[in-house]
């Protein structure tokens, strides 16, 4: 009767020995998964070197309290910069965080000398990233797109053409379909820019010419300024 017990007890008990087993392993990976997204993370994109001087008592939990003090017109810049970088720190697995967080960096340290080893961290890890929707009117590939675009402006800022060709045309292969007109309107220009400077401008017209056809945005005028200068002499 005893050995029958016994047997009883060790058959309900091992569902649960086994359930605690898994989830401490599953914690294991996260804590390793973790420690390596923020190690990476950190040798990309360093602390500026003004950290310390800057104070900010807002702890970024999640992707609402991102949006939330985005919107906040009492923080500063560098306010942000630093308490949007510390929450990818914190929670470096929560990628609705993490790359709206990248996202937005730069709108908070527009001298960040690691801008571009940064955004091409975010490419690299989450290109394929769908924003949520809720509350919001655009489209899921907005924010990777946002991105590309940052990145693209800063390429071709240090003339790295052929960096923002490429990029852009494997989001546009890649995406096209899951970003807003706006956001396509903009890669273009910025894209017709690199193509031109690059020695091609038949491609840049037809660039220009394919999203002021294709895309319903509010930035025709300026895609049109872009077209009339480049159908030009050289």
């Amino acid at each position: 009767m005893g050995n029958r017990s016994t047997r009883f007890v060790m058959a309900v008990s091992l569902p649960v020995w086994l359930a605690a087993l898994l989830l401490s392993g599953c914690q294991l990976t996260d804590w390793k998964k973790a420690r390596e997204y923020r190690k990476a993370f950190q040798k990309a994109a360093p602390r500026p070197e003004w950290w310390d001087r800057v104070s900010t008592y807002v702890e970024i939990k999640t992707y609402d309290d991102l949006l939330a003090y985005w919107q906040n017109n009492e923080r500063s810049k560098n306010q942000f910069f630093k308490a949007a970088y510390q929450a990818i720190l914190d929670y470096p697995l929560d990628e609705h965080l993490v790359v709206n967080a990248i996202n937005l960096l730069p709108n908070g340290d527009s001298a960040y000398p690691y801008t571009m080893t940064m955004l091409e961290f975010a490419v690299e890890r989450h290109f394929d990233y769908d924003r949520p929707l809720n509350n919001y009117l655009g489209k899921q590939g907005d924010t990777i797109a946002g991105i590309v675009r940052e990145l693209s402006r800063t390429y071709n800022g240090i003339g790295d053409y052929g960096s923002t060709i490429e990029l852009v045309e494997r989001l546009l292969d890649e995406r096209e379909y899951e970003i807003n007109d706006q956001m396509l309107e903009l890669l273009t220009l910025d894209y017709a820019e690199a193509l031109y400077e690059y020695g091609q401008p038949q491609q840049a017209v037809a660039a220009l010419e394919t999203a002021i056809q294709k895309y319903g945005g509010d930035w025709e005028k300026r895609l049109q300024e872009k077209l009339a200068r480049y159908r030009g002499p050289r």
